[in-house]
């Protein structure tokens, strides 16, 4: 028997995203986002939501460019601090002492130290209630060498990716292997 817990944002894992704008003084500026993820595979496309009042929304809506790192788990406390000040006050980069990098295919700054980046172009915005949903199409996804197989892919048993749990406030790592998607479960087919 379930029970209810009422209305919460129960997306279980919630992917952290690393939103990378350049402000309207041309200052990098990264905040985190938790509202987020894959809205489309043609066009490949990432969508995440930010609030009106944030000092990226105002970027995003200038630029229509933006990038997504995705952070470490060794980076956990930096996400977490770009999520809870503002840049509109604070350098995030100074601050961290993280490495603002410029990407190759648009105008909006990545972290360096994360070993994944998209580098996205905004197609669409929504009005949704206090936030307005942001649809970016991915223009190029870049990994660190350290982190790829042989293969030139990202290799998740070297990367400790860590995900938000929004109903605790709390964060926890992925890794374990369990399968290879669309396979075992093909043999529910008769």
């Amino acid at each position: 028997m379930k029970r209810s817990i009422g209305k919460k944002p129960a997306i279980i894992p919630t992917p952290v995203l690393i939103i990378g704008t350049y402000d309207p003084d041309g200052k990098p500026n990264v905040m985190t986002a938790a509202w987020g993820g894959v809205c489309s595979s043609d066009p490949l496309s990432i969508s995440f939501s930010v609030q009106r009042s944030r000092h990226t929304y105002a970027a995003l809506m200038k630029n229509k460019e933006c990038t997504i790192s995705i952070p470490s788990a060794s980076h956990v406390t930096e996400a977490d601090f770009f999520g809870i000040v503002s840049g509109k006050t604070v350098d995030k980069f100074a601050a961290t002492g993280l490495t603002p990098k410029r990407g190759n295919l648009v105008n909006a700054p990545y972290v360096e130290e994360f070993p994944l980046v998209m580098e996205c172009r905004i197609t669409r915005v929504v009005d949704i209630g206090v936030h307005d949903h942001f649809i970016a199409e991915v223009l190029d996804v870049s990994v660190d060498e350290q982190y790829t197989d042989l293969k030139g892919q990202p290799d998740l048993g070297s990367i400790r990716f860590f995900y938000y749990h929004p109903l605790e406030r709390s964060y926890h790592a992925t890794g374990e292997f369990l399968m290879k998607a669309f396979s075992a479960g093909s043999l529910f087919q008769k």
